[in-house]
Parts: structure tokens; C-alpha cells; sequence
């Protein structure tokens, strides 16, 4: 198999795998307040990174990743609105929002 074939199923696996286990995951996270928050502090934090290096990159697919890095950190933003204060929306919210950027991942990995 090719590397690229993997990594495509690999995604798709994560994918997967979050629609099964997302909600709770998050819910198991939410348990621990700080460190949860910390964690996705420095989550957000390395994926602007990412979206600011890939923007500078100029390259042709940079459009797509800049979609995928927004529903990263929508994602984010959403489960540390729900570890914050859990409300209902963002649970839902925030697996929506990283199953569209994984799916966003797996459309530019398969075109």
C-alpha cells in the first residue's frame, strides 16, 4: 500500500472513530477543567500556527486547509465552551465541527 492510502484510511478511521467515541471523550475530559482547557489551549494555539504557516505557503490546495484549520479550531472553541459550562449545543458542536474538518482532510487527501 502506498503511504498515501494509509494515510487516507487513517483519517477516515479517525473520523470514524470520533462519531463513535467523540461525545464521550469530551464529556470524560470535561471532568478535569484545567487541564482540559490547557490541553486545548495548546491545541488552538499549534494549529494557528499551522493555519498562518500554510496561508504564507501560497500553495494551491492552501484554501483547503485554511477550512479544515477553521473547523479545527470551531471544534475547539466549542469544547472548551463545554468544559467551561457545559451546555447541550456545544457537545454536538464541537464533534460537527471536527468531523467537517476531518471530512475536509479526507476530501483533499482523496482529490
Amino acid at each position: 500500500m502506498a503511504a498515501r492510502t494509509i494515510e487516507t484510511v487513517s483519517v477516515a478511521v479517525m473520523a470514524l472513530l470520533v462519531l463513535v467515541g467523540g461525545s464521550a471523550l469530551l464529556q470524560e475530559m470535561a471532568q478535569l477543567h484545567g487541564v482540559a482547557i490547557s490541553a486545548l489551549a495548546v491545541v488552538a494555539i499549534v494549529i494557528l500556527y499551522a493555519f498562518r504557516r500554510n496561508y504564507r505557503a501560497g500553495v494551491p490546495s492552501a484554501r483547503l486547509h485554511a477550512a479544515r484549520d477553521a473547523a479545527f479550531l470551531a471544534a475547539i472553541v466549542a469544547a472548551v465552551a463545554f468544559v467551561a459550562g457545559p451546555a447541550r449545543w456545544s457537545l454536538g458542536t464541537a464533534v460537527a465541527a471536527l468531523e467537517i474538518g476531518l471530512v475536509i482532510e479526507l476530501v483533499g487527501r482523496i482529490a
